[in-house]
């Protein structure tokens, strides 16, 4: 399959399952499920960070005008998740670890370091994303939990749904 058409298609079937499922969940306030993050995860280790940024832009975007919220939420940490991206991979990946289609995931980083990568790619999207969304200080411990919580939540269900829905099998 072409490489563009599937990028195309996985954008679709974020945004369907942001905007249809997870955005209408309500699990209290602690907890925001955001597993659309795993859209920039998927692309190769050597995919351009321009790009990447791109790709973040229309997917923030779509989801800020499709969805329900504070405009230019989601857009505004997803680039800043785009721009990240490949500079984080870098720090939890060995030399020599990274080939040039291979699209980032346990078999190939193993699951400590896969997962400290996801870590810190959801870390800053959370950190903006909470950070903007209260736009004060008033609340710190209330948006620190919430920043936790929803944390933890995202890189379980990232965690998930990349072992369950995009490793292969061996």
């Amino acid at each position: 399959m072409n490489d563009n058409l599937k990028y195309i298609l996985r954008f679709l079937f974020f945004l369907a399952l942001q905007l249809l499922i997870f955005q209408n969940l309500n699990l209290g306030t602690y907890l925001a499920p955001m597993p659309y993050i795993l859209f920039l995860m998927l692309f190769p280790c050597t995919y351009p960070a321009a790009l990447l940024m791109l790709w973040a832009f229309a997917f923030g975007l779509a989801l800020d005008l499709l969805g329900t919220g504070i405009m230019g939420l989601h857009t505004s940490s997803l680039v800043l998740v785009g721009a990240l991206r490949n500079i984080l991979m870098k720090t939890v990946t060995v030399k020599g670890d990274l080939d040039n289609h291979m699209v980032p995931g346990f078999s190939q980083f193993g699951f400590a370091r896969y997962s400290i990568f996801i870590s810190l790619c959801v870390m800053s999207h959370h950190l903006v994303f909470f950070a903007l969304e209260s736009l004060s200080l008033f609340l710190f411990w209330h948006t620190f939990a919430r920043f936790l919580c929803s944390l933890l939540l995202n890189v379980f269900l990232i965690l998930l749904f990349k072992k369950t829905f995009f490793e292969r099998g061996r």
